[in-house]
């Protein structure tokens, strides 16, 4: 760990001392651009918020020829995720969060992950970066704003919004893995008066092979084919009301065939090539009442539907056990928040501002998976569902012009119900086995908040403290499979305490900004899912271990050295351990770190150019080795990927030519350790390859 970060360390200072020599020159000071923070209970700029966040604006974005949010989690101080899907779809934060939702798993989230106001937790294959105006990275339990649903953080990806005046882009990339994508922004008024209502509609299509070739059937079972509709529509009819409405569609067709028994990680050789396919329909209202004096009512309604396939060849071969896996889902998620919030200025006493609001989810899950082999059907169907209801309120003080404190407090019932119905049919003596049912229930009731207390260091630097309580509601388990005389049918809420000291600002007539945080995570009960079987018959659950701590530094700088030349950088670094546990079952785990903590993460990059001319941007991502499960001792190997672009902007054109892992790192996105090869099922490491090098050209016209 030592060279990547001295070396990082060593080229920011350098760096500074650069933009520190520059201030003597008579020119026009050069200001990074100030960015505001939405997916917290109070909206901030980014320069005065008092909490670990990451923030991309859409300049990064293009710059750096992001194209999915997949193309940043890498980059993001102590951000990870694990592979399985074609997409990243399950993200951890702080080590916290789950890392799959196979059959007889529940849709539990430890990381939100919303598109707006739009709800996706657990269904990130749909995050597009086109038309994206930023996405916000928030580190740490998020008890006040979110609850059960954020003991981890959040990401957000905020969309372009209506504009009053006619604007829009049209967008096409190819690439090297047959990769082929077209989209088109429009959004303008609608009507005489421009104001008064307005739309954004954004839509796209992307094709790619998905970096396999299926040898057994040769062609590309892995390819992806993903369309994707955003419109949206601010109305004001006054100037008492706002109304802001989103529509979303997604339909995503996309193969499934990444695993080999030789990790060669290039060639497959699945006779029965699986499937990840969503399909996504949403929709949210919000509505803002600015009629009153004293504070402003908000109401935001959502509703998401989406329908999966997730298939796999469970022997990834044409000539071993023959077993094939399918699992259907239909998900529903309907949120209701109805909120007030004091007007900005509005109060002169003990209270400088406040918010009280409540907050209703209801999600059901309805799945269908099926298990073939040539000597068994096995069937498994489940249904979920789980109310969530909740009270909160944020109040802030201030002590001074320059010293604040913040409390907020969150009450949160939920009520889980779910059914599991295993079957069994045996073609050779062409019987079935008793069906066999499951109805556990499980409802609880915690408070999570913070207490922060931020101080102005200065005119252009805030330190702040603070304490978070989260939680991660307890749950049910709704595969009929498990034995429910030794494994959960429920498992326990955990609570999470969080610890953190930070300071953020920015110097040097604004070419500089900064900010590090430290922070302390102590987990108790702590929720672990667990599986149980050999090659394609498993059963899934979720237990509670013994207790866990995580701690360590995330830190992220920019300079900008001249107008056109930027320098950025980050460092995480991050220490954990679960105690050792044994469940009832007798499987055991813990003992050392926990799963998704890799001990560093850096990032290094370089922006060159204006609005017009040629530009280039590269950057230097590395992670240290993670676990996969807390269960096996099986990691991902440490990595160094570098991505960069070099494009030419005029008029209202851009072309961009970018490289993806330019170098072509060999490092993994998913490890197993299980036993699935015939005839003895050994225990044997499996490696999931991340996408090697990709080049490619996008061009761009804005008007």
């Amino acid at each position: 760990m030592q060279l990547p970060t001295r070396i990082l360390l060593t080229t920011l200072a350098g760096a500074a001392a650069l933009a520190a020599s520059a201030q003597t020159t008579p020119a026009d000071p050069v200001v990074l651009a100030p960015i505001s923070v939405t997916a917290d209970l109070w909206e901030s700029p980014l320069a005065r918020i008092p909490a670990s966040v990451t923030v991309y604006d859409a300049a990064a974005l293009r710059e750096g020829a992001v194209n999915h949010f997949g193309d940043l989690v890498n980059q993001i101080p102590n951000l990870t995720w694990t592979g399985g899907t074609s997409r990243p779809r399950y993200l951890q934060i702080r080590g916290v969060g789950e890392n799959s939702q196979f059959e007889g798993e529940t849709p539990d989230s430890a990381v939100r992950f919303l598109v707006d106001d739009l709800d996706f937790t657990g269904l990130g294959t749909i995050a597009s970066a086109f038309d994206v105006s930023q996405i916000e990275v928030l580190r740490g339990p998020q008890a006040g704003a979110f609850g059960a649903n954020a003991a981890g953080g959040i990401v957000r990806l905020v969309t372009n919004a209506p504009t009053p005046f006619r604007t829009g882009r049209v967008e096409a990339t190819v690439g090297e893995d047959a990769l082929r994508t077209g989209a088109l922004a429009v959004g303008g008024p609608l009507t005489a008066e421009p104001e008064k209502l307005m739309f954004r509609l954004a839509v796209q299509q992307s094709r790619s092979d998905g970096f396999r070739r299926n040898l057994t059937r040769n062609r590309d079972a892995n390819a992806r084919d993903e369309q994707l509709a955003r419109l949206r529509l601010t109305w004001n009819p006054n100037d008492a009301w706002r109304w802001e409405t989103a529509l979303f569609a997604a339909e995503l067709d996309n193969g499934y065939d990444e695993f080999a028994l030789d990790n060669n990680g290039r060639y497959t050789y699945s006779d029965q090539p699986g499937r990840d396919e969503q399909r996504s329909l949403a929709g949210s209202l919000r509505g803002t009442w600015l009629g009153g004096e004293t504070f402003r009512f908000t109401t935001v309604t959502s509703g998401a539907r989406t329908r999966s396939v997730y298939s796999y060849d469970d022997d990834w071969t044409a000539a071993s056990y023959m077993g094939f896996s399918d699992l259907a889902r239909t998900r529903w998620v309907i949120n209701q928040e109805l909120r007030l919030d004091s007007v900005p200025g509005a109060l002169d006493g003990w209270i400088s501002r406040w918010t009280l609001g409540a907050f209703y989810s209801d999600t059901e899950e309805f799945s269908r998976y099926t298990n073939t082999d040539p000597w068994n059907v096995r069937g498994l169907r489940t249904v979920y569902r789980a109310k969530n209801t909740a009270l909160f309120g944020q109040l802030g003080h201030d002590f001074s012009d320059r010293t604040r404190l913040v409390l907020g407090l969150r009450g949160e019932a939920v009520d889980m119900t779910g059914t599991g119905t295993r079957t069994r049919y045996r073609a050779s003596s062409n019987s079935f086995d008793p069906v066999v049912n499951t109805a556990p229930a499980f409802d609880d009731t915690f408070f999570g908040g913070k207490l922060t207390l931020e101080h102005d260091l200065t005119d252009r630097a805030l330190g702040f403290v603070s304490l978070t309580r989260g939680y991660k509601a307890g749950g049910i388990n709704v595969d009929a499979r498990i034995d429910p005389t030794t494994d959960p049918l429920t498992y326990d809420t955990e609570t999470l305490w969080n610890w953190e000291a930070g300071v953020r600002g920015h110097g040097f007539e604004g070419r500089f900004t900064g900010e590090v945080t430290a922070f302390w995570l102590q987990r108790e009960n702590t929720q672990v899912r667990d599986s149980a079987g050999f090659g394609g018959s498993y059963r899934f659950f979720t237990a509670n271990g013994n207790d866990a701590h995580v701690y360590g530094l995330e830190g992220a700088a920019g300079w900008a050295l001249t107008r056109t030349w930027t320098v950025r950088g980050s460092l995480a670094l991050m220490r954990s351990q679960l105690d050792p546990f044994t469940l009832a079952n007798g499987n055991s785990g813990g003992g050392r770190v926990l799963a998704n903590a890799p001990e560093y993460g850096y990032t290094l990059g370089t922006r060159y150019g204006a609005d017009r001319g040629v530009f280039f941007a590269a950057d230097l991502t590395g992670r240290a080795q993670q676990f996969d499960s807390n269960n096996q001792h099986e990691s991902r190997r440490a990595f160094r990927v570098v991505n960069a672009s070099l494009g030419y902007a005029w008029e209202a054109w851009t072309v961009t030519l970018w490289a993806k892992n330019l170098f072509d790192e060999v490092y993994d996105k998913r490890v197993y350790f299980f036993g699935n090869e015939d005839p003895d099922y050994l225990e044997t490491r499996y490696e999931n390859r991340a996408d090697p090098r990709q080049l490619g050209v996008s061009v761009a016209w804005q008007f």
